[in-house]
């Protein structure tokens, strides 16, 4: 079995590493990557060159910035790879099912922590009750805190401001709103962790419709966790209009130097409250630190992919089509599956 990472940042390493235990892994990179037992071939996979070399492959897992994410989705669907895609695109996967239908080729979307975790959890928990309302929150962040923006950015730095400056979709009363980033701030607190703040992204992604259960759930809505004032000091910049098209590149790179991760002690939290018909709440935490020298956001987001990625190996359902993460949690035996793959590695997951 052969399978290509494409993009060997912090979380495409961690896959590419954690799949060579069993398969043969080639990391496709702009620059070389010193990882043991993968191979890394550098090229631009744009061109055309890259698309005679990934058909050669059993399984491609997109691990692209997100501006690159969907052209990249379209062209290895086009090709009949099989994908497991975590490049958090703008734009709507859904709209490829038909063609990775038609041409066998099995696509998971959104296939990292959340989205991905989330939708699976958030599945399952819909296939067993009528729900009224979901509420995800989650993120990452040093467990020192590092003023002014006590924050690391644990992934690409572009999808950070991407998911700081994307219009967050939210579903209110069954009609699906559109709402500015960063708005409906939220405080809560954490035992063990302390104050947090939470704000509205685009997480929910194929969750909106995806399936139709699932679309009969009337509230849905995805928040971002910070630590308190992080979301005023960047609604600023943006007031200010330093993510303009003519300042935001400098502005990125200002902002990276003060959030790039380091090896310092980090964490990575999750919180799903799903709110059924009776009233009774039903939630799940997902906590994980760093571990092995990998940040607890790449270990979340990674290891969720290989879990996806080693159930459709496992399972033979590399010819199934679009296979969003919350359909496939709406089964039992996928839902342990890709659970049971994170609880071994060490990833704590409990439902109250």
């Amino acid at each position: 079995m052969k399978i290509a990472v494409l993009g060997g940042g912090m979380v495409g390493s961690l896959i590419a590493t954690e799949l060579s235990n069993d398969y043969d892994v080639t990391v496709f990179d702009n620059s070389h990557l010193d990882l043991r037992n993968v191979k890394t071939v550098i090229r631009d996979v744009t061109q055309e060159e890259f698309r005679k070399e990934i058909t050669d492959y059993n399984i491609a897992i997109n691990c692209l910035p997100g501006f690159m994410g969907f052209d990249m989705l379209k062209t290895l669907v086009s090709l009949n790879v099989p994908c497991v895609d975590i490049s958090f695109m703008p734009e709507d996967c859904l709209v490829l099912a038909k063609k990775a239908e038609n041409g066998k080729c099995t696509v998971v979307p959104d296939a990292g922590v959340a989205p991905g975790l989330s939708n699976l959890i958030v599945g399952n928990i819909i296939s067993k009750n009528k729900v009224k309302n979901v509420k995800i929150m989650v993120g990452g962040l040093p467990k020192k805190k590092n003023p002014p923006w006590n924050y690391r950015a644990p992934f690409s730095p572009i999808d950070v401001i991407e998911e700081y400056t994307r219009p967050a979709r939210i579903k209110n009363n069954n009609e699906v709103v559109v709402k500015e980033a960063l708005s409906d701030i939220q405080s809560f607190e954490v035992e063990g962790i302390g104050e947090l703040e939470a704000f509205l992204t685009d997480g929910l992604r194929t969750l909106l419709n995806s399936n139709k259960k699932i679309s009969q759930v009337p509230n849905f809505s995805e928040y971002t966790i910070r630590y308190p004032g992080h979301a005023d000091l960047v609604r600023k910049l943006i007031e200010n209009g330093d993510f303009s098209e003519e300042k935001r590149e400098e502005t990125c790179q200002e902002l990276f130097e003060h959030w790039k991760l380091t090896d310092e002690d980090e964490f990575t939290f999750m919180l799903i409250v799903a709110t059924i018909e009776d009233g009774k709440e039903i939630s799940y935490t997902v906590y994980d630190e760093r571990t092995d020298g990998w940040s607890s956001m790449s270990r979340t987001t990674g290891l969720t992919a290989c879990a996806f990625t080693e159930l459709l190996i496992s399972k033979n359902m590399l010819t199934k089509g679009m296979q969003c993460p919350e359909v496939l949690g709406m089964n039992e035996e996928n839902y342990n599956f890709v659970i049971e793959y994170l609880i071994e590695r060490g990833i704590v997951i409990k439902s109250h």
